[in-house]
């Protein structure tokens, strides 16, 4: 199989990335990459990019339009069929949800917000295949898809998140909080929360990242006289994080309240919990099948709720290495990696059958010019 992966924003990214190996481990797929140009006018990288599309999809059997490109979506459904390939949209970050309900920079009535819509809804209906992280996503999906099938990919975790050891043992709460301020992981709310927490237990919390609301974080953190209790760090690499994972009791989820927030399973509650670090995020139907499998690590909250979190993160601290038998429900999951080494996985076992569905797909709808020599999968 010849595929070429188009638009990608960064080849290390845990999304693509793991799609591509998919590919190449399940299919022995060539894969041309085309990244997105990120120098240069606007005419000169529309240029750049319509060029690589044209020359990387040359002898193509699939084009798969990366996750943050679906303003692009008409063009590579236009060259893929010129070149009698098929088109796989990844729609795990949409315009419309991203602009409008997300970030909210974009007003909801807005002819703006109208055509961010539309090419969402172009993007699903143009693709033979469409790929997307969550069952309930898929669902609202689904209706806007007719008969292209839409299939749920969860984001899983990357290698190194495996089986940390416990922390070191503290009589302080260490909270971890990763990304980049954005609405999506509600930072205002776990702020209001620590400030609950830290009336009863000592509590400690990490804030590493970077991006435009991080000023905003803090001066909040300074009003609630939280500035002993909270440390900003910088942006790290993401060869940092294990580290960073390693020294931390709890890490922390998405907190927002836009309709993504919660639907979606960031890619920061995958690695805490196959790191073994129990993971407290909001309540969503998409960690369904997570928490079957994870139990105790996963803590989930009431949406739009400071207090529920706080009484979640009051719990994960007073229950911490109680033996499992007192029936504290997190005691022997914080305190013991024997119960983390089995989560890793077993969250590899959840991302394999959301491949497994993807694989029925890819034999139903991509046709037999892109299964040439693999037995079992052409039609």
């Amino acid at each position: 199989m010849r595929v070429l992966y188009y638009g990608v924003h960064d080849v290390a990214y845990p999304r693509n990335a793991r799609i591509r190996a998919y590919l190449a481990d399940r299919f022995g797929a060539q894969i041309t990459v085309v990244a997105r140009r990120r120098h240069g006018s606007r005419l000169t990288r529309a240029l750049a990019d319509a060029r690589g599309l044209w020359q990387g999809s040359r002898d193509a059997d699939v084009v798969v339009l990366a996750e943050m490109r679906t303003t692009h979506a008409p063009w590579a459904w236009l060259v893929a069929r010129a070149r009698g390939a098929r088109l796989v949209v990844d729609r795990f970050i949409g315009l419309h949800e991203t602009a409008v309900l997300d970030w909210g920079v974009v007003p909801p009535r807005s002819a703006r917000a109208l055509r961010l819509r539309l090419l969402d809804r172009l993007a699903v209906r143009l693709a033979d295949v469409v790929l997307i992280d969550t069952e309930p996503r898929a669902e609202a999906l689904r209706p806007a898809a007719g008969s292209t099938p839409v299939v749920a990919l969860p984001v899983g975790a990357p290698a190194w998140a495996r089986d940390l050891p416990p922390p070191p043992p503290s009589d302080v709460l260490r909270v971890l909080y990763y990304g980049n301020y954005i609405p999506l992981h509600g930072t205002e709310r776990v702020v209001e929360a620590l400030a609950l927490v830290r009336r009863r237990r000592p509590v400690e919390l990490m804030l590493v990242g970077g991006g435009p609301r991080r000023d905003g974080i803090r001066r909040l953190v300074e009003r609630n006289g939280l500035r002993a209790s909270c440390r900003f760090v910088d942006p790290v690499a993401e060869s940092e994080l294990p580290a960073l994972i390693g020294r931390s009791d709890v890490v922390l989820g998405v907190f927002g309240d836009s309709p993504k927030a919660l639907s979606v399973v960031a890619n920061k509650v995958w690695q805490g919990l196959a790191s073994g670090r129990t993971v407290v995020t909001q309540r969503s139907a998409a960690l369904d099948e997570l928490q079957a499998v994870v139990g105790p690590l996963l803590v989930q909250t009431e949406p739009g709720d400071a207090a529920s979190l706080a009484a979640a993160l009051i719990d994960v601290a007073e229950r911490r290495g109680r033996p499992s038998g007192t029936g504290a429900v997190a005691a022997s999951a914080i305190a013991s990696d024997e119960r983390a080494a089995p989560i890793a996985p077993a969250l590899e076992a959840l991302v394999a059958r959301g491949f497994a569905r993807l694989d029925a797909h890819f034999g139903a709808h991509l046709g037999e010019r892109a299964h040439r020599g693999v037995p079992g999968v052409g039609r």
